[in-house]
């Protein structure tokens, strides 16, 4: 090495040597130049400035220089001035501590940033006249004020370079009063990020709301102007185990406070998250796992949701929903849903059991009635219930004044249409309800087959319209406690599990006789009318007649069907001839009695004592 780069190195040592002395020195003089008290009366007088309160301290404060030099106080409260609407603790805290620049705090002007509260409890509410405990005349509000009377798009004034920083926040509480009604948010951590009043906010908090851990994230950049009133560029998250939602696009804080843009919820048990925001409705208890993506515009207490995805279990719909929540009302919801598939008793039972769930119900809880209500159009292109399924259905579910109802206005069933309706009322609920029914063209047939249903019955195309109605809980009832009538119109067909000539031979013999002694067989017939009353678990047969190619049968008579009993006199004679000739044979009359779907075949002329025809 050359003598003239080994001095070079030695000057470059000694250099970086003095500099790190240099720092060093003022490290250490620094605190004794440092006027203490006014760091500590300048931390107090920022903290009145922003909040336009009084501050008090219990505690002298602390200083650390290292690795930034910091100023913390003890036992901070910050009280609301009479004065200026309100008096009281505006906020308490453990500790207050901020970073202050060394050359500043020298000079005796200290800059203040990057505060951090320690087990903060901060308390917002309103005056009976509606005053806001925190509407003081400090920096912040001065700032706010300012720029709602500044023209759009100008500077407000002079505070919006005020720098704030970061504000940390650890183990915090919020007790909020509106309206009488206390709220509480307890473990509050996390951070708020603010450089200045005129750049971008930023904070991401994380507390225990209603017993729950919930993470909060939230940004703008155009913070002044959202508390100002005017419309500002959001984003914002909230994240728990009940729910997740998410949103972004436009908001305004002003008296007509509104938010438009996209929406995101999601929720594993809706019932849950009603719970965990306050609200119990019973009747949507059983819905699980709810997500709804959706572009929102509010206005006032109600939402437009357009272009609506919900996910209702394992159900999924697009449409529009309109939502209203006055403050003096009951929630509203309408709209039109469309669905590819949906299992219409699981989405009946989300807001109440269906028929048949819970048989040793003696009451139903109707509270859903007058806890919300409900104009909702749905479509699907397949609809179950089990056991049978519907296509291109077009209903409509209401809940108002006291009544709810289902319509089905149209659907695909077995080939043919099927309309209907539920509907039930408060009253109803101790004097019953009503289900009505209408089947067009369908395959009876496949009813019985898919039901399974044992004994003689028809098969067949047909069309069937029932009304019934109940006085016990609708739905907590069974059939067997309905009352109405049926009515049954079928053109060709056949009458399964009856053989018209083993029944004739059987009959002749002047013998009782099991049903299912002429059941191999069937009986076609051009036409089958049936009509009955149906009295709380008995019907009365008044009208059945199946005409087939040479024979009519006839029943009439009472099904006690509670108890799986019938009792029936039945003819089967000559079909009538269209010209009004005489039947060539006399009619066989029987009574058909015990159980079914094995009754014993009675011929009348074992009860009358009279010979059977030959």
């Amino acid at each position: 090495m050359s003598l003239s780069r080994f001095l070079r190195s030695k000057l470059l040592v000694r250099g970086l040597l003095a500099l790190v002395l240099a720092v060093a020195a003022a490290r250490i003089a620094f605190p004794f130049l440092v006027q203490t008290a006014t760091v500590e009366r300048g931390i107090e007088q920022a903290l009145e400035n922003w909040t336009g309160a009084d501050v008090r301290v219990g505690k002298g404060a602390e200083f650390a220089f290292w690795p930034y030099p910091r100023v913390t106080l003890g036992n901070v409260r910050i009280v609301g001035r009479k004065a200026e609407g309100g008096s009281g603790d505006l906020a308490t805290a453990e500790a207050i501590s901020a970073t202050f620049d060394l050359f500043g705090a020298v000079r005796g002007r200290p800059a203040f940033s990057d505060f951090e509260l320690v087990r903060p409890v901060i308390h917002v509410g309103w005056s009976a006249e509606g005053v806001f405990n925190w509407r003081h005349s400090g920096w912040l509000i001065q700032a706010i004020d300012a720029t709602a009377k500044a023209p759009e798009g100008q500077p407000a004034s002079d505070l919006t370079e005020e720098r704030i920083g970061t504000i940390s926040i650890r183990d915090g509480i919020l007790d909020v009063v509106r309206g009488g009604r206390p709220y509480r948010i307890t473990d509050i951590d996390g951070s708020i990020t603010w450089p200045s009043l005129r750049q971008r906010l930023e904070l991401s908090l994380s507390g225990v709301v209603n017993g729950e851990m919930a993470r909060w994230s939230f940004a703008s950049g155009q913070p002044l102007a959202l508390l100002a009133g005017r419309n500002a560029a959001i984003r914002t998250s909230l994240a728990a185990d009940p729910a997740t939602i998410g949103f972004e696009g436009t908001a305004n804080l002003s008296a007509n406070a509104y938010v438009s843009g996209a929406l995101q919820l999601a929720t594993p048990s809706l019932a849950r998250l009603l719970a965990w925001q306050g609200t119990d409705i019973p009747a949507v208890g059983n819905i699980g796992q709810l997500s709804v993506e959706a572009n929102i515009a509010t206005s006032g207490y109600s939402a437009k949701l357009e272009n609506v995805k919900l996910t209702l279990d394992d159900a999924q719909a697009t449409g529009v929903l309109d939502i209203a929540m006055p403050p003096q009302g009951i929630p509203q919801i309408g709209g039109t849903l469309a669905f590819d598939r949906i299992d219409l008793r699981a989405f009946l039972t989300a807001f109440s059991p269906l028929p048949g769930s819970d048989q040793n119900a003696q009451t139903v809880d109707t509270a859903f009635i007058h806890q919300f209500g409900m104009d909702l159009r749905l479509s699907a292109r397949t609809a179950s219930f089990a056991p049978f399924s519907l296509q291109d259905l077009a209903a409509g579910m209401r809940i108002e004044n006291g009544r709810a109802s289902f319509d089905v206005g149209d659907s695909t069933f077995l080939d043919g249409r099927m309309t209907g309706r539920i509907a039930l009322a408060e009253d109803g609920f101790r004097g019953g309800g009503q289900v009505q029914m209408s089947l067009s063209n369908v395959d009876i047939g496949a009813i019985v087959s898919t039901l399974a249903l044992p004994g003689p019955l028809p098969s067949g195309i047909g069309s069937a319209d029932f009304e019934l109605s109940t006085d016990r809980p609708l739905w907590a009832t069974s059939a067997s406690d309905m009352s109405g009538r049926f009515r049954l119109r079928m053109g060709s067909g056949t009458l399964t599990h009856f053989n018209r000539q083993a029944f004739e031979e059987r009959a002749a013999k002047n013998t009782f006789f099991n049903i299912s002694e002429a059941a191999d067989g069937s009986f076609d017939f051009g036409r089958a009318d049936v009509e009955a009353r149906l009295d709380r678990g008995l019907a009365e047969l008044t009208k059945a007649e199946i005409e087939g190619n040479e024979k009519l049968l006839t029943l009439s008579g009472m099904i006690p069907y509670r108890t799986g009993s019938v009792a029936l006199a039945g003819t089967l004679a000559d079909r009538p001839q269209g010209d009004g000739t005489a039947t060539v044979n006399p009619p066989l009359s029987f009574f058909v009695g015990g159980s079914w779907p094995e009754p014993v075949i009675s011929p009348a002329s074992i009860l009358t004592g009279q010979q059977p025809r030959q």
